[in-house]
């Protein structure tokens, strides 16, 4: 499933990134505790000054807050990326039972639809278009693919009545 490939592949490399950043401040952390360890030690044993000690002991305090800061908000975004993902999950589960549905239920467009947008008409009898747009549960609003939206897309779904996907529609 096209969705399913680029929400994986796109969740995959956030969390990938989210996590390496991650690492790489726990270990900052982990070195900068270190060094207040051996400034405070240098400090008693008369290898630092009282001023230069101060001077260290406030940079690596500094340091270690801000590392504090990027490393929760470092999890909390890859807790919201597991939450994405299980999302994507429940969306394509939703999609799937949808595509094994013998008659259109009101229950189950509950459960695959967040929301619908419909646009003010524009124009009058041949030419009068309405935008609306579909936004899915656990993953919003989807654009067609490119391969898809080279050339607009029209059905008519009853007599008098068409149904046109139009790429990259601006709203109104």
């Amino acid at each position: 499933m096209l969705l399913a490939d680029k929400t994986n592949a796109d969740i995959l490399k956030e969390k990938k990134h989210i996590e390496g950043e991650l690492q790489k401040c726990i270990v900052r952390s982990e070195q900068v505790a270190e060094l207040c360890i051996k400034c405070y030690e240098d400090n008693v044993s008369g290898k630092l000054t009282n001023e230069m000690f101060m001077r260290f002991s406030g940079k690596y305090e500094a340091e270690r807050l801000e590392l504090k800061e990027k490393i929760s908000a470092y999890r909390k975004r890859l807790s919201e990326v597991d939450e994405m993902q299980l999302g994507k999950e429940k969306f394509i589960a939703a999609v799937r039972k949808f595509m094994q549905m013998d008659k259109l239920t009101a229950p189950l467009l509950r459960e695959l639809i967040d929301r619908i947008e419909v646009y003010e008409v524009t124009g009058t009898g041949k030419n009068r278009k309405q935008m609306i747009k579909i936004h899915y549960k656990f993953v919003g609003y989807l654009e067609l693919p490119s391969l898809w939206s080279r050339h607009n897309y029209r059905e008519e779904t009853r007599k008098g009545v068409a149904v046109e996907y139009v790429p990259n529609a601006q709203s109104a």
